[in-house]
């Protein structure tokens, strides 16, 4: 049995990787399933990563990644400590998912579309044409965040403020001290914001999410203070990942003018291009657990405690799985799903509506704009996540 000392090194900051980051992790998968970095156990292999994202002996990682950010005590950390990202598997954790589940299910979920389906079509009725616009600004930020408003019942003027606070927070996944007091600023509106939001539902309920909320606190389904923690959590998690997969998929379909019609004229296929997406390019290049036990797994020993990350991007370009990798294509039927939204009991309970966000805003556009220009499209690549740094783009309607 391997140390986890005698695993090869993986180097994130190496030009290789924020050159071509998932080629990358191809080609150390072909040589290694498991390797080492600075931030821990590294895990290449398809089957591995599935079965470890759901292997009941991993826990989340979230509570040792405030301690490396140096939260301090206060109501930023507080927060957290009682959120789900720091309960493991077991009877709490089951709770606060409960409602979640139910109000977020894939049914639940689809009664959002045409609501969601308003959103997308007001925001890209608003966009110039035939002129270079940054659809970061003017698209991709506006589209989740106005959702949230929705759910929460704020006026729509509230979602430039949901947007950059929840880039703020989810910096959480730089693991950078330094940008620590932002982030716990950043927490601390929110949670003024929550409960603002929650006594205006409570004062006047309505057909929303946030009532919903309400109305399963009331019966007991969870605490107050676990209703405050989903409002806010709904804002740190959609937001940010949302804004970041539709420029992302955006990028991926524009830049393939033979795909981009084949949309336009069988919108039946959107699906279908969101999940190849979601694989050749996921948000999520990495998913973050902890040994809470000490653990064997491919034939290496895990200490109780140690780091352990399931690397997404190299199992989505898995050659077993998911024949030339690299291409593009709309004919993977059969194979494997992707493993951006995890599974288990750490599945991500917004992933049904994250996706519908993502489909409508290609239905939209490609309908509406049978001609995209990309005048500019840049990535940033971290261990954790893509990050869309800029998009411009000239729109073409129809004529």
């Amino acid at each position: 049995m391997l140390s986890i000392s005698e695993l090869p090194e993986i180097d994130f900051s190496s030009e290789a990787y924020q050159k071509r980051p998932f080629q990358t992790l191809a080609e150390h998968a072909r040589k290694w399933r498991i390797a080492r970095s600075k931030r821990g156990v590294e895990i290449l292999d398809y089957d591995i990563c599935r079965n470890m994202i759901l292997d009941r002996r991993f826990g989340t990682g979230h509570p040792k990644l405030m301690h490396l950010l140096g939260l301090p005590e206060g109501r930023a950390l507080n927060y957290k400590r009682e959120s789900i990202s720091f309960y493991n598997r077991g009877d709490k954790r089951r709770k606060l998912r409960q409602p979640i589940a139910r109000l977020m299910s894939p049914h639940a979920s689809e009664a959002f579309r045409q609501d969601i389906k308003d959103v997308v079509a007001d925001i890209i009725s608003d966009i110039p044409t035939h002129t270079r616009v940054d659809l970061i600004e003017a698209l991709c930020d506006p589209t989740p965040s106005r959702v949230y408003c929705y759910w929460v019942g704020a006026d729509k003027g509230d979602a430039s403020y949901i947007a950059r606070t929840s880039h703020t927070v989810q910096q959480v996944h730089t693991r950078d001290p330094e940008k620590t007091p932002e982030i716990v600023e950043a927490f601390e509106s929110l949670l003024d914001y929550a409960d603002a939001r929650i006594a205006a539902a409570r004062e006047a309920p309505s057909d929303n999410l946030i009532s919903d909320l309400v109305r399963a606190a009331n019966n007991d389904e969870f605490t107050d203070d676990d209703l405050r923690n989903w409002v806010i959590k709904l804002a740190e998690a959609n937001t940010d990942n949302s804004s970041h997969q539709i420029a992302s998929t955006i990028i991926e379909l524009a830049s393939r003018p033979a795909i981009w019609q084949r949309l336009r004229e069988d919108p039946d296929a959107i699906p279908i291009a969101v999940n190849e997406v979601m694989r050749i390019h996921p948000r999520s290049i990495s998913t973050s657990r902890e040994a809470l036990e000490d653990v064997e797994i491919g034939g290496v020993h895990i200490a109780k405690g140690t780091p352990v990350f399931a690397n997404i991007g190299a199992a989505h370009w898995d050659e077993r799985y998911y024949p030339e990798p690299e291409k593009f294509s709309l004919e993977r039927a059969g194979q494997p799903a992707h493993l951006n939204f995890g599974g288990g009991v750490f599945s991500c309970l917004g992933r049904y509506a994250i996706t519908i966000e993502v489909e409508e805003v290609v239905r939209y556009m490609t309908q509406t704009f049978p001609r995209i220009r990309l005048d500019k499209a840049e990535f940033s690549h971290s261990p954790m996540f893509t990050n869309v740094t800029d998009l411009h783009a000239t729109l073409a309607p129809l004529s």
